[in-house]
Formats: structure tokens, C-alpha cells, sequence
């Protein structure tokens, strides 16, 4: 942990300062940090607590020294979008200590604050796809597969199960309902207006793609690419997908429609190259 030998922090909001001066995180609004409460498990994170704050206490002033602290865990929530494969927001999210302690030594006694991250760090993953339904208020058209008072998991097609903490949704939900998502993202500091561009990008993708009318499987063309995203809108990785359209190229040809395509590539990839 960092000790501040002369800081004193006196309540949350000097807590979530230091946190984020700590943590090299720039330009975030304390607003944001609401967002990740939940994940911010005090009773897994407390019972290390203890341990972290006397070692560094007599690392820095001795094995004899006697300390007491006040305690703040703050999330810190750092931003990333990944567009291999599925376009999604990630955002990593590190738990911070921060402890205003009286020190007592044999020769004397200080008060200081010591700050570090502590637990492990907690990943989520938003798919474009979801975070459209989230600003539609369509989180109906994915199916859950488990759900807890704290966290829901949704089948999302194409991508891993998504599982999000529910106070992070219910917040998001309200937040988009009066401002747009790349206001949401630039209260993330630096990396949010990095981010921003390519998120609001990938979304009005989306808005073009849901408002043209579909053409049905059966009267699409195929092509190995629409035949690809077929296969990943059936739950098959990229890399599966691919595989699969390598294994049964030698049946696929040119006129097919891509309905007879996808049958082909599914039965080839049951059986084999079959004949």
C-alpha cells in the first residue's frame, strides 16, 4: 500500500480523491463510482483489510508499532472497448482501500493515510448488441440464464454469457433515459472520450443494420462471410464459425441460398465431409 504521511483523509469523498490520484485515473466523475458499489464486496475485501494496513503500518514503522483506521472501499473502474470478434465495452474494476490511521510507535504517534487496491480485480463485458437494448429498453429479447439479488447473466448470440451486477444495469437503464452514451462514456475522463467515437460508431451500425429490412435465409445469396455471421448468431465463436465454413467448403457452391448454406455447413460439421 501508499502511505500519505501527511494526508488525513476525513470522509468519502477525500477517500475517492486519494483513490483516484492513486490509481492514475484522470478526469473521472465520482458520479460514475455509484455504478460499482455492489462490486465493491466490503465483507470479502474487509476480513483483508486488517492484514493489509499492519503490514504496511510495520513495514514503514516498525514491528512495534499499534494502529487503528477508519476505512473506505472505492471502486475504480478502468475503460476499454475490444473490437476482435464482438464489438463490446470492458471495463475493469479494482477495489481501493483507503484507510485514515492513527499510528502509535514507542517513540511516537501520527496520523496518516494509506491507500492500495485490494481482492481481486472484477471484469465486465458489455456487447454492443446488449448496450443497444439497454438504451431501447429491450433487455427482453435475450434470454437469463441465472439471476441473483446481485448479479443477472444473459444469453446474448454471438458472444460468452454476459453477467453484469443488476444495480450497474438499473443505473445505465436511467442514465440513458436523459443523456446519450457518449455523454455516459466522457464521464469516464480520458479513456471514456477515447472510447467514445467507436462505441457511438459500432451503435449507429446497428441502428442502420435493425432498419433495413431483413431478406430471409432463404432468399439470401451465400457468401462466406454471411454464412460466417450466420453461424455466430447461432451461439458459434469466430473461430468455430470459420472452421466450420473451411470443413464444408468443398459441398458449398456459389448459388446456394445461404439457408441451404448454413444446413450444409451444420450437416458437414455433425458428420464430416460426406459425399
Amino acid at each position: 500500500m501508499k502511505i500519505y504521511p501527511e494526508k488525513y483523509v476525513t470522509c468519502r469523498e477525500e477517500a475517492i480523491t486519494l483513490a483516484l490520484q492513486t490509481a492514475g485515473i484522470e478526469g473521472l466523475s465520482s458520479d460514475i463510482l455509484g455504478m460499482f458499489e455492489s462490486m465493491a464486496d466490503t465483507e470479502k475485501v474487509s476480513s483483508e483489510s486488517d492484514k493489509v494496513i499492519g503490514a504496511a503500518v510495520k513495514s514503514r514503522y516498525g514491528n512495534k508499532a499499534m494502529w487503528r483506521a477508519d476505512r473506505w472501499f472505492v471502486p475504480v473502474p478502468r475503460l476499454q472497448f475490444q473490437s476482435k470478434d464482438v464489438p463490446q465495452i470492458v471495463i475493469e474494476v479494482n477495489t481501493y482501500l483507503v484507510a485514515a490511521a492513527n499510528v502509535r510507535t514507542p517513540q511516537d504517534s501520527r496520523l496518516v493515510t494509506l491507500v492500495g487496491n485490494v481482492g481481486k480485480s472484477e471484469m465486465m463485458s458489455m456487447p454492443m448488441i446488449f448496450l443497444n437494448a439497454v438504451m431501447e429498453r429491450d433487455l427482453g429479447r435475450f434470454a437469463m440464464i441465472a439471476r441473483d439479488p446481485t448479479y443477472t447473466t444473459w444469453e446474448v448470440p454471438g458472444t460468452k454469457p454476459v453477467r453484469l451486477p443488476n444495480e450497474f444495469i438499473n443505473m445505465l437503464s436511467h442514465l440513458l433515459g436523459w443523456q446519450s452514451v457518449v455523454a455516459w462514456l466522457e464521464s469516464f475522463g480520458c479513456r471514456g472520450r477515447c472510447v467514445a467515437p467507436l462505441v457511438a460508431g459500432s451503435l449507429l451500425g446497428l441502428a442502420f443494420q435493425n432498419s433495413t429490412l431483413p431478406v430471409q435465409v432463404n432468399q439470401q445469396t451465400m457468401t462466406t462471410d454471411n454464412l460466417i455471421s450466420a453461424l455466430e448468431g447461432m451461439a458459434y465463436q469466430p473461430a468455430e464459425a470459420r472452421e466450420m465454413v473451411r470443413l464444408a467448403a468443398s459441398r458449398l457452391r456459389a448459388d446456394m441460398t445461404l439457408e441451404e448454406a448454413i444446413r450444409v455447413t451444420l450437416q458437414t460439421g455433425k458428420g464430416g465431409n460426406q459425399q
